[in-house]
């Protein structure tokens, strides 16, 4: 059992580079092509307005996409160690705290190309920290699917930025479910 979730865990760490990745593909594709898009129509039009749109949709399809493949592998890993379903003694943390953790998903949370309507956003993300303290399987409630994407997508960025300790149980450690409230502002 030990031999497959570690071999699980290789898998998956090495998928996981290679989605990161995918949202590095999908955001240079992107730059690339509204450059040349702004090189052509220099100044706004309706035609440039929605060629601009065309590509946000590529991009957003494209992190949708990597982030369906991430969470279906994050799935067979939890599947492994699932989630304590009554209270535990004590929750799972970042090492470094909550307000780091929310700076650095603000940080990787690329959505000013957006151009959102509000100022702010606010949503629940859920996710899994498995008993050996990996966050997995990012899930964002809000009110704007597309904006939750992006939010998974800086979760994934930052994923090996910082260490989660599990949430113990009688001072074993287990795999829990944590949600937290998000809000973010959006630079106009």
């Amino acid at each position: 059992m030990k031999k497959l979730s570690a071999l699980a865990f290789i898998f998956v760490f090495v998928f996981s580079s290679a989605q990161i990745s995918e949202f590095q593909r999908a955001d240079s594709r992107y730059d690339r092509k509204k450059t040349a898009l702004y090189k052509k129509y220099p100044k706004p039009n309706d035609l440039r307005t929605k060629k601009e749109w065309l590509l946000t949709e590529d991009k957003i399809t494209s992190y949708k996409n990597a982030l369906d493949q991430l969470s279906a592998e994050d799935k067979k890993i939890i599947a492994l160690d699932p989630p304590t379903k009554g209270k535990v003694t004590k929750e799972a943390e970042y090492e470094k705290g909550k307000r780091a953790f929310h700076q650095l998903l603000h940080e990787a949370a690329d959505l000013d190309f957006l151009n959102f309507a509000s100022d702010s956003y606010k949503a629940t993300m859920s996710f899994v920290v498995d008993s050996k303290g990996n966050a997995l399987d990012a899930q964002v409630k809000g009110n704007n699917e597309d904006v939750n994407a992006f939010i998974e997508a800086a979760f994934y960025r930052i994923k090996d930025k910082g260490k989660w300790k599990p949430a113990e149980n009688n001072g074993k450690p287990v795999s829990s479910t944590v949600s937290i409230p998000l809000t973010l502002t959006f630079k106009k």
